[in-house]
């Protein structure tokens, strides 16, 4: 099979790992595999008609889009190719005519790769049938065993170190509201770290304000992912406040870095997360139960070291091999 790998512009560091790797190892599988890059713009027709003008995908016997990207899918469309689209994000947020257009793109596409079960529900629940493939999410970066001072640490404020990172928008915004409630009435040393932007980020500041938490919280606005990394190496603890999106990437990155997990019980989080064991859970919305998680990581002698030696052990399982495999199994069903 020749396949034709669209690659997701918004990957860290401008390396799609999951084309990536696939790319890397399709000749032990007997296919051929090429990484073609796609711009974008708000001129879509003007951008569809270049492709097709250059014979986009005519070579190819299938062609897998990375995240949602309209213009090579229909390219690759008007070039009768079969499609397969990796999709992660849920696009809660999005309005429901947006939300109508992620759905038809995503049932039009010929196989459907998601990383979690949550994800794989969610796309049943928008009427996608034997199509969707649980591809599991790799990450190969485990930084946990190499951690040192770094010069971060000693230059944020003393304390308990919390950190929290997301795109803040109207479907998550209840979520932060609960972690920032949480942080608010410990009675302990800590202070939290906001990491990102969106349209909530103002209601956010005010809801500090509000709580006269403004000593505790900090908003970092949006960083480049290896300076988010730093963060993770020298917090004490990172909190997923909302867990509904397709696959806690962050949490997993969190847990590479030898950075413990709080999250939620809901979504694909309790796919990762195991209470306990390599993390703590609270339910969605419980600002005392969340407050408690903090407290018990701040509190009980050796679960922290716990929690990150069971961390590591997660971050090896989700393997590029697994994750290849199961990928190019759905893929060759296409051909």
């Amino acid at each position: 099979m020749k396949l034709l790998l669209v690659p997701d512009p918004t990957s860290p560091n401008g390396d799609d790992a999951f084309c990536r790797e696939i790319a890397k190892r399709s000749s032990a599988r007997g296919h051929q595999a090429t990484i073609q890059a796609v711009p974008s713009g708000p001129d879509q027709i003007s951008l569809l008609a270049r492709l097709s003008a250059t014979g986009f995908a005519l070579s190819a016997d299938a062609v897998l889009i990375n995240s949602l990207q309209p213009t090579p899918f229909l390219a690759a469309k008007a070039a009768g190719r079969k499609t397969a689209l990796r999709l992660i994000e849920t696009y809660a947020g999005l309005s429901p005519e947006s939300l109508a257009g992620v759905q038809k793109m995503a049932l039009s596409a010929d196989l459907l790769l998601v990383p979690s079960r949550h994800m794989a529900d969610l796309v049943h629940s928008w009427g996608a049938n034997g199509s969707v493939h649980h591809v599991p999410y790799a990450y190969d970066r485990i930084m946990a065993q190499q951690i040192a001072l770094v010069t971060l640490r000693a230059s944020r404020p003393t304390g308990f170190q919390i950190i929290a990172a997301g795109r803040f928008t109207e479907s998550n915004r209840a979520a932060y509201e609960t972690l920032l409630s949480a942080v608010a009435r410990l009675r302990l040393d800590c202070h939290l770290s906001l990491i990102g932007d969106g349209p909530a980020l103002p209601a956010l500041k005010a809801r500090v304000q509000l709580l006269v938490a403004g000593d505790r919280v900090s908003f970092l606005g949006s960083l480049p992912h290896p300076k988010i990394m730093e963060y993770f190496r020298a917090a004490k603890a990172f909190v997923e406040p909302y867990g509904l999106d397709g696959f806690p990437t962050l949490a997993l990155h969190a847990l590479s870095e030898g950075c413990p997990v709080i999250a939620p019980r809901a979504g694909a989080c309790v796919e990762v997360i195991r209470d306990g064991k390599n993390g703590l859970l609270f339910s969605p919305g419980d600002v005392l139960g969340l407050s408690e998680a903090i407290v018990t990581l701040y509190s009980v002698r050796g679960l922290a070291l716990t929690l990150i030696t069971e961390g590591i052990r997660t971050v090896e399982a989700h393997t590029w091999d697994a994750t290849v495999s199961a990928a190019f199994s759905a893929l060759e069903k296409l051909a």
